[in-house]
């Protein structure tokens, strides 16, 4: 399967998503059985490191001459 521009932007939308639940779990010190807001924002930044590998990846196997402009 390829990887497209919109599968990273939506890998990386799913990561701030997350990352802003939780938060909001820390602030209001809420945390259910088996996952917290510690839990959400450790799950949050794997996204995010997979979202920029992906980028990163996908930037170099392009074989456009500038696969960022389009």
């Amino acid at each position: 399967m390829k990887v497209k521009y919109k599968h990273i932007v939506i890998i990386a939308t799913i990561a701030a998503i997350l990352f802003f639940i939780g938060s909001l779990f820390k602030i209001l010190h809420w945390a259910f059985p088996y996952f917290g807001g510690l839990e959400l924002i450790v799950i949050s930044t794997v996204f995010c490191c997979i979202a920029g590998v992906l980028l990163i990846r996908q930037t170099l196997l392009s074989k456009e001459s500038d696969p960022l402009n389009r």
